[in-house]
């Protein structure tokens, strides 16, 4: 237990005194997600930073989803792994991937993903895929939206390098599922558009 505690203690202080230094960063609204329970927080991708970004601002254990060639590199590997990742297959449909989610929010932990499925290449929000609200509705998790603003500018997918920016990460108020919306399975498809797309435009409020 003590070694566990202080994993997570150093997963979010490094990052944050980090980010601090380099980017002024500010976190808005980290009351939003819920203390308890499963969580499904989903977030715009416009950075290398991402994941850990929005896992800094966190106070609960966590879990992401990472590209899966990031486990290739040995060093990267590690570190990513230390943070909670866990690899995906982005070019199909990975049924490993999507047990682990859903192992994740069994467990009750917050999980991260970014439903885009790729870090934008102009900053802006692209059309996200229904598989956070299929998650959801399953394991009874409510999705907290995140809106990442800044750090495009500082590490988009263009630069080798981060530069000098101010980065702002605003954690919305949670969307919960309502499972007696849609009356049958044929209306489900539909549904599940519905939340994504509510999804979509809460994350882009800020942008």
């Amino acid at each position: 237990m003590f070694l566990s505690n202080l994993k997570f203690k150093l997963a979010r202080l490094i990052p944050m005194v980090y980010f601090k230094v380099f980017h002024r960063i500010e976190f808005h609204g980290s009351e939003n997600v819920p203390a308890t329970g499963p969580v499904i927080i989903a977030s715009n991708h416009i950075s290398f930073y991402d994941p850990i970004i929005v896992g800094t601002g966190v106070d609960r254990d966590i879990e992401f989803m990472a590209w899966e060639k990031l486990f290739t590199i040995p060093i990267l590997r590690s570190v990513i792994r230390f943070f909670g990742a866990f690899p995906v297959e982005l070019t199909s449909a990975d049924k490993s991937a999507y047990i682990n989610a859903i192992s994740a929010l069994f467990k009750n932990k917050a999980l991260i993903i970014f439903p885009e499925g790729e870090r934008s290449g102009d900053g802006k929000v692209k059309n996200l895929k229904l598989g956070i609200v299929r998650l959801a509705l399953k394991t009874n998790a409510r999705i907290v939206p995140v809106t990442i603003v800044g750090a495009y500018e500082t590490f988009s997918r263009h630069r080798l390098l981060p530069r000098p920016g101010k980065i702002s990460v605003y954690y919305h108020k949670p969307i919960t599922i309502d499972k007696h919306e849609f009356a049958d399975i044929n209306a489900r498809n539909e549904f599940f558009k519905k939340v994504t797309n509510q999804v979509m435009n809460v994350i882009s409020s800020k942008l």
